[in-house]
């Protein structure tokens, strides 16, 4: 099988063709400014620190934080292994991006690396701790980790945001196979928060990157993250109704759809030398591609929020990572720069406004 071209050679670089060089400089620009502005930023990045986060279910998390260096401007993102793996997968990638200024929030999901040890309460109140294994979790484990892995994870970056450490409007989510399962399905339980108070309470996830997603994870089927209608609500929060794309042409005088496969950018990434891969990829891209319509030939090329690309390597999830020639790494570093950076997603202080 040969391997489509990622993205499309004018978004590679260091790959284009003289026909479109122009269009590749306009695509570079937005990281070119991005180490401009940062100048004034530490030449060595903060250190990363190791935490343990318990979530509400009784499991602690082991978490590596990468902290940002552009304040309240500074995008939050978090990295998703794949099963079996662990957030070291992720190393590499996260210091890459946190020399860029970005915060990077890289977990080991239960039953994985620092995270197996699960404390339960029994009728009595005694405690019972149990081992995690992802060989034998049930589905009801796999779930969890959308409803109170990310859960967690999300408090801690709110936590962050209200310090002014970062921007949690800006949220990215990278996920690698069972990671793009738990990063898809998490980023529809984010957008459906209904406003509490006519205030904003979800809708944080901006940007999707799904390494080689897969139909195969237990309890988190592709089918059920994008399935269903998308809640109606009516819409007074001024930070609220900048979560869409296109505000201005949303009429906020009636009720409106609040929908995570129209208004989050994805971009999907496969090894297209394995055709299990490629068709489970393949499949989300088309299941997605109903709710972003291409902007057609003369339209600016950040205006382009599904990008979908096979790569040549018979490589999956968070493997591919670590073959150099194909770019992986920058070409995740441009998705975030182009859909999450140069978007206005101003910073919001992310209280209870019922206190």
């Amino acid at each position: 099988m040969s391997a489509k071209p990622f993205l499309s050679s004018a978004f590679r670089c260091s790959l284009v063709l003289p026909s479109t060089a122009l269009l590749a400089l306009a695509l570079c620009v937005p990281i070119a400014v991005a180490q401009q502005a940062g100048a004034d930023r530490p030449k060595e990045p903060p250190k990363p620190e190791a935490l343990q986060l318990k979530t509400a279910d009784g499991v602690g998390l082991a978490v590596t934080y990468y902290p940002g260096m552009n304040g309240k401007e500074t995008v939050p993102i978090v990295l998703l292994h794949m099963r079996d793996g662990s957030g070291s997968d992720y190393t590499e990638l996260a210091k890459f991006l946190q020399a860029e200024g970005h915060a990077v929030l890289v977990p080991d999901l239960r039953g994985h690396g620092g995270s197996k040890e699960k404390t339960v309460v029994g009728r009595s109140g005694s405690l019972t701790k149990l081992t995690l294994d992802p060989a034998s979790m049930s589905r009801l484990e796999f779930a969890a980790m959308v409803q109170y892995d990310m859960t967690r994870l999300r408090w801690f970056l709110v936590e962050k945001n209200n310090l002014g450490e970062l921007n949690l409007e800006r949220l990215c989510v990278v996920g690698a196979e069972m990671g793009a399962s738990v990063a898809l399905h998490w980023t529809r339980l984010n957008w459906s928060l209904m406003p509490e108070g006519n205030k904003k309470q979800g809708q944080d996830v901006k940007v999707l990157i799904l390494i080689s997603p897969e139909s195969s994870t237990p309890g988190l089927t592709l089918n059920s993250a994008l399935a269903g209608r998308a809640p109606s609500v009516m819409i007074w929060d001024p930070q609220l109704k900048k979560v869409f794309k296109d505000p201005d042409m949303v009429d906020f005088r009636r009720p409106v759809e609040i929908d995570f496969r129209r208004e989050v950018s994805v971009m999907i990434a496969v090894g297209g030398e394995r055709s299990k891969s490629v068709s489970e990829a393949d499949r989300l891209r088309r299941m997605l591609k109903l709710y972003h319509p291409d902007p057609g030939p003369d339209a600016d090329a950040t205006e382009k929020d599904l990008l979908y690309g096979e790569l040549g390597t018979s490589l999956q999830g968070t493997k591919i990572l670590g073959v150099k020639d194909l770019n992986l790494q920058r070409h995740i570093l441009r998705f975030i720069e182009l859909r999450a950076v140069k978007r206005p997603f101003t910073w919001a202080l992310r209280t209870n406004p019922y206190g």
